[in-house]
C-alpha cells in the first residue's frame, strides 16, 4: 500500500515584512501558487496540511479549496528558527556544513530535520494508503530532501533555492521511501 506526500514551499513572500508569521506572497507569489494547483489537483489528495505561517497556507489554500478540503495547520512544519545571526557570515552554508550548528536562540538542521521528522512520519501513519500535501518553507524541506537522499547538500539546496513554489513528492510503501522526485513547477 503505498502512501504519497506532495511537500510544496510557499510562493514568492514580500520580505519586505519581517514577520515570519504573517509574511505575505508577493502579486507574483500569488500568480505562481496557482502552478502548484495545476499540477496536483488531479492528484487525487485526500488531506491539505501546512506550516501555520501565512505564506505557506496561501499557497496551498487554492489547492485546498479547489478540493473542497480544509488547510490544517501543523506548528511542526515552520520553518527553521534562526536565532540571532548578526555577524554570522554565510549562514545557510555554515548549517548544512555543521548540521548541529545554530546561533543563538535558534535551531540546527538537525532540531528542525527531527522536529519535521516527528510530524511527518505521524501524518504518513494516519494517512496510509492515501496521498496529501504540506505546505512548506524551503530550508524546512531540505532537511526533508536530505534525510531521504544524503547526496543533497547545499550545492544541490542552492539550486532550488530560488524555485517557488518547489514541490517534492516523496512515496512510501511499508513504511520506507521508494521514490523522491524534485518538481519544479515552472517546468512541466
Amino acid at each position: 500500500m503505498k502512501t504519497t506526500v506532495y511537500f510544496v514551499r510557499h510562493a514568492q513572500s514580500d520580505n519586505t515584512n519581517k514577520d515570519e508569521m504573517t509574511r505575505p506572497l508577493t502579486e507574483k507569489g500569488l500568480q505562481d501558487r496557482m502552478l502548484a494547483l495545476n499540477y496536483l489537483k488531479d492528484k487525487k489528495i485526500d488531506a491539505v496540511y501546512s506550516s501555520p505561517y501565512l505564506r505557506a497556507v496561501t499557497t496551498v489554500q487554492p489547492l485546498a479549496d479547489h478540493l473542497g478540503l480544509p488547510v490544517v495547520t501543523e506548528p511542526a512544519f515552520r520553518e527553521r528558527a534562526t536565532g540571532d545571526t548578526a555577524g554570522i557570515e554565510d549562514f545557510a552554508r555554515l548549517q548544512w556544513a555543521d548540521k548541529n550548528f545554530a546561533a543563538p536562540g535558534g535551531e540546527s538542521f538537525l532540531q528542525v530535520q527531527g522536529r519535521v521528522g516527528k510530524a511527518f512520519m505521524a501524518l504518513n501513519a494516519k494517512h496510509r494508503g492515501e496521498t496529501y500535501v504540506v505546505g512548506c518553507h524551503g530550508m524546512m524541506l531540505g532537511t526533508v530532501v536530505n534525510y531521504f537522499d544524503k547526496s543533497f547538500e547545499y550545492e544541490q539546496f542552492q539550486q532550488v533555492r530560488g524555485l517557488m513554489p518547489w514541490i517534492v513528492e516523496l512515496v512510501f510503501e511499508d513504511g520506507k521511501c521508494i521514490s523522491l522526485q524534485s518538481i519544479d513547477p515552472f517546468n512541466v
